[in-house]
């Protein structure tokens, strides 16, 4: 097992997802390594679902797959921009017990949501209030993802609010669900939601068999590939410019 992950790890840190071939490998190599636990886990009863063995792999792959985003590559390697899941921060609050409390201290409240992945950064903040500070590290995320094996109706209306949630107190963030399979039935209006994009990784919907490894897709190139060109576009964008705004005849939506 431990051998496997191993590999798995290595190849994948080493491989180039800015080269088509290697992309592809990439991927070769997460379907091998993700049939493998997955067979271990659903039909062998290796682990336990609970383990969340299977699960954490994609979360993983996420690292692999942007480490190599042109514009952000750096400041990875460098430590400036971190990659991974996170309690990141979703909005702050004052919370004073009484008026006493109001006038003397800062008595700042915030929020966080455990995110599966993220492209983030840590902030120190500091808050001051007659003479009394309040010190406070969060990690604010530009890009968040949920990693999902299936995404029914039930899961969409969490990650509808957890995404509303984020997106208070960091509007201009990219949330993403990452699904492997759709069990949403087709009368589902996706139009008016605050999340930016679903992908299903197998182009599948949710069967009878479920979690039978031979009965299931492998995780598409295709989808991954627009998975990460559609995050490396938003990073090369320019997220808010009220000047260009103007120039450009749009003043809200302006990517």
């Amino acid at each position: 097992m431990i051998e496997r992950y191993e590999y798995w790890s290595k190849e994948s840190s080493i491989l180039n997802s800015e080269i088509e071939t290697e992309l592809k490998q990439k991927i070769q190599i997460l379907n091998d390594y993700k049939n493998y636990v997955d067979k271990l886990t659903n039909e062998d009863s290796y682990f336990k679902m609970q383990d969340k063995m299977s699960s954490s792999i994609m979360e993983e792959f996420l690292f692999y797959l942007f480490k190599d985003i042109p514009s952000i590559k750096s400041s990875v390697e460098e430590g400036l921009i971190y990659m991974g899941s996170a309690n990141a921060y979703t909005d702050l609050s004052f919370a004073p017990k009484n008026i006493k409390d109001f006038l003397m201290y800062p008595n700042v409240f915030i929020n966080y949501k455990n995110q599966d992945f993220t492209i983030s950064k840590f902030i120190k903040c500091t808050f001051e209030c007659n003479g009394e500070e309040e010190k406070r590290e969060i990690i604010v995320p530009t890009v968040a993802i949920e990693c999902k094996t299936f995404i029914p109706s039930t899961m969409l209306g969490q990650s509808i609010y957890e995404a509303q949630l984020l997106k208070q107190g960091n509007p201009y963030s990219l949330y993403i669900v990452v699904a492997e399979t759709n069990a949403l039935s087709d009368d589902v209006n996706l139009k008016n939601i605050p999340i930016d994009e679903i992908f299903i990784l197998r182009k599948q919907k949710r069967n009878s068999q479920k979690n039978k490894v031979s009965d299931k897709k492998p995780l598409d190139y295709h989808v991954i590939k627009d998975l990460y060109d559609y995050v490396k576009d938003y990073l090369n964008k320019e997220w808010f410019n009220n000047e260009r705004a103007t120039e450009r005849g749009r003043l809200i939506k302006i990517m």
